[in-house]
Parts: C-alpha cells; structure tokens; sequence
C-alpha cells in the first residue's frame, strides 16, 4: 500500500525529461575535466612531483585503466535502467546498503570537490582583476560568491541550457590548449622535439604513485554521463557512446599536451622548472610561445573553464540529491522536477545553499583558498576513485548472479575484473600517497580519510535502518 501511493506522488510529481544525445552529454562532463583548469594547475604537479618526463605515458596508462573500468559500466547501463549512475549500478551489483553507503560516499566528494573550487575560483580571480585594475579591498571568497550566484541560476533550469553553455566554453578552451601544442610542437620547444616521455625509463621514473594519483583526478567526473539517464535521448546507446569518447578524449588529450608542456619547458628543465613554480609553469610558457595575446587568452578562459566546471559539478550533484530523494532517502519535496523546465530545481536550490553554508563554514575558520582547493579537490579525487572500483566489482558481481544478461565473458566479466585490480591498486596508491594528494601533513591525511570511510559506513548502517523502519523506503534505494 506504501508503496502504492509512493508510486503515485511520483507520477503526480512529474520527472526529468529531455532529449540529449551523446554529444550534449560528452560536453557537459567534459566539462567537469576542466581541460584548461587541468592544464594549468595539474601537469605541472605530475612533472614535478610525480614522475617527470613521464607524464604522458601516464596520461595513456589511466585512460586504458579507465576504458577498461567502461566495458563493464556501460554494459550495465543496459540492464539498470535506473539513474543515480553508481549509486544505481552499486545498489543492482552488490546490494541497497552498500548502494546507499556509496551514494553518502559519492555525494559527500561532490561537496567537497564543488567547496574546493570555490575557492580555486577565488584564487585566480583575484589575482586576474589584481593584475587588470591594481589591488582591491575583497577577499577571495567575495569573487567565488560571483561564480556560485551564476552557477546556481544556471543550474535551477533545465540541463539543455547547461550543455548549450558549457559547450561553448569548453571548445573555447579546447581550442587555446590545441593552439598552445600546435605552437611549442612546430616550433621544437626550447630543446627540440623528444620521444624520451614515451620511453619505459622515462615511466617508472621519479614517484609513480603520486602521478597516477593526479593523473586519475584529472578523468574523475567522466562517470557523470550516466546522471543524466533520464534526460537522455536512447540511454542505452547514448551512454556508453558518451562514456567511451569523454575518457578517450581526456586521455589523449592530456597526453598530447603534457608532452607540448615538457617540450616547451625543455626535457632537462621540465622537472625543476615544474617544482620551482607549477602554479605559474604553464602561464609562463604560453607567453613565451605565443605572446601576451595567448597569455591573456589562456587567463580568461581559465575563468570560463573554471566556471564551465562549477556548473557540471552543481548539475551532478543536484542529481544525486534528486535521485535520494524520488527514492525517499532524502525529503521527498526535493524529489520534485519543475513543472516548466522539467529540471530538479528545488534540489539545485538546496544543493547551491549547501555549498554556501560549508564554504562560508571553512571561511570562518580561517582557512586559506589554497587550503580549501587543496584539501577539499584532493579528497573528492580520491573518494570518486574509490567510489569507481566499488562499481567495477558489483559489475562483475552483477553480471556473475545474471549471466543469462546479453553480454560477452568480456564485457561482463574479465574487463570488470582487470578494472576493479587496477582501480584497486590505484586507491591503495592513493591512500599511501594521500598528505601529498591534499599537500597537508599526514594527521590530516589520516583524518580525511577517516571522515571518507564515515560516510559511507554511516549511508551503510542508514539503509540497515531503513530495512526494519521504513521498509518501502528501503525497497526503492536505487530506484530498485
């Protein structure tokens, strides 16, 4: 009878709908990668930090990792026609408490990584109307209000008028990092051209661990292509395309341009020049390759790309909010779709309130943009990775328990398999490296991962809960 009558406020309440193809959907998480913002603030960190000259092997390394983890979560996609993506898949794979568990864990990294941005967005706008009009009497946090006022208007309509947005911005800044390659790579750089980053020495140089760890933050939010399953023209076609061409094209990508990056820095002065000054490494060679035209260029669009990726990740977690609260979880009032816009409005106005709440929290604490980027960006890093080997192996759990399901022994089973090992092996890298990944001491390392395991034990024991209280609402964790 409860269940009844849930299923009719649903139908009373409307749902999200839309006719995105695989395109609008590749645009929108892409979007979420920041090229630009990668560019800037991460490769260098990998050369520098992690293993050098071999930074573009790396790049090719993670996005087979990750192609590998897409055989199988594409090919689920098929048969768990829910959305919540790994929220979803994890619930249909291994079970509703380990599906709500990973839900806490994947939205408590969205948080985080949304908080980190903020004040990333800070930083660098600041410093960008600093450097135009001379010093002005605002903090950081003054700017990032600007971004979070336009991501939260944005992000209230229907995801159509994201993608149309993010498209733009993200060519725009796809197209300046190209430019900046096709420049330093016709040129020879400052040492000419060199295959030396191909090599296997140039590889296992240096500290691997640490550049796989960067290297995988740069891919996380590819899995959003699922989020948005049911405002998706043909899903079960759209997705897998869309999941496919994101990791493909981010691996190349960033493999293509750190190799441009190291050529411009020159192989024998990459490392120091990178651990001199990675903030700025980028910035720098632009200038001297394409002048202040390319430099100016560059330190616009990494507003746009910063902002691009602000409203990716608010689209996101809106809709993790929304799919809890169809399925009960959360106050089903947030579960409502727009009766115009046919988007999750009322959880997107949450969600922007939430952001506010906690970034003005770590403001009053005290705590520094650099600090909040660092902390926050790197934790949800490592979450998102942990969250993805979850859902490699209820992929493989879920095919094992369903193998009348229409797929091969490789899509069901041995791509699920050698994805879930080498997710596996990149977490534990991660948990061994993680002072470095949030460029705090190891007391807080040991603390952020403590509150990483809370949240999904405490989303664990909540659904046990829900099983003996609020038995409906358990039956729906997932939209089972």
């Amino acid at each position: 009878m409860a269940e009844t009558m849930m299923a009719s406020q649903d139908a009373a309440a409307g749902s999200l709908k839309g006719e995105l193809g695989a395109l609008d959907i590749a645009l929108a998480t892409l979007a979420y990668a920041g090229p630009l913002t990668g560019t800037a603030g991460y490769i260098t960190y990998i050369i520098g930090y992690g293993n050098g000259l071999g930074a573009p092997l790396t790049f090719i390394a993670v996005m087979i990792a990750f192609l590998l983890f897409s055989v199988g979560y594409s090919a689920q996609a098929r048969f768990v026609p829910n959305p919540g993506a790994f929220y979803a898949y994890i619930t249909a794979g291994i079970g509703r408490s380990h599906g709500l568990g990973s839900s806490f864990l994947i939205l408590g990294s969205y948080l985080s990584i949304g908080v980190g941005f903020y004040g990333f967005a800070g930083i660098i706008t600041k410093q960008f109307v600093e450097n135009l009009i001379g010093p002005l009497p605002l903090d950081w946090w003054a700017y990032s209000l600007i971004y979070w006022a336009a991501v939260g208007t944005l992000a209230y309509f229907h995801v159509a008028i994201s993608a149309k947005v993010l498209g733009v911005l993200l060519v725009a800044e796809v197209a300046i990092v190209f430019f900046f390659d096709f420049l330093v790579m016709s040129s020879g750089g400052r040492e000419g051209v060199s295959f030396q980053v191909f090599s296997l020495n140039a590889f296992t140089s240096g500290q691997l661990g640490i550049a796989f760890i960067f290297g995988a933050a740069l891919f996380c939010g590819f899995e959003a292509t699922a989020i948005y399953r049911e405002e998706t023209r043909d899903p079960e076609r759209t997705i897998p395309r869309a999941t496919y061409a994101v990791v493909l094209f981010i691996g190349i990508f960033y493999a293509i341009t750190s190799w441009a990056l190291i050529t411009a820095l020159g192989n024998s002065k990459a490392v120091e020049l990178s651990l001199a000054d990675p903030s700025n490494a980028f910035f720098n060679v632009a200038k001297e390759f394409g002048g202040k035209i390319l430099f100016d260029l560059v330190s616009v669009l990494l507003l746009t790309s910063t902002f691009a990726a602000h409203l990716s990740i608010q689209n996101v977690t809106t809709r993790y909010v929304y799919s809890l609260s169809v399925d009960g979880v959360f106050p089903r009032v947030l579960g409502v779709a727009h009766p115009r816009h046919a988007s999750p409005s009322r959880a997107s106005v949450c969600v922007s309130l939430v952001y506010l709440l906690l970034t003005g929290m770590l403001v009053l604490t005290g705590l520094s943009a650099e600090q909040i980027y660092s902390w926050f960006a790197g934790l949800a890093s490592f979450s998102i990775l942990l969250a993805m080997t979850v859902t490699s192996i209820s992929a493989f759990v879920y095919f094992r328990r369903n193998p009348a399901a229409d797929v091969n022994a490789w899509q069901g089973l041995v791509a699920p398999a050698l994805s879930s090992i080498a997710l596996a092996i990149m977490v534990s890298l991660g948990v061994y490296n993680f002072a470095s990944l949030i460029n705090g001491s190891q007391g807080l390392a040991n603390i952020m991962l403590a509150l990483i395991t809370s949240t999904y034990v405490i989303g664990f024991f909540y659904a046990r809960y829900l099983r003996s209280a609020k038995p409906a609402v358990f039956a729906r964790i997932g939209r089972q």
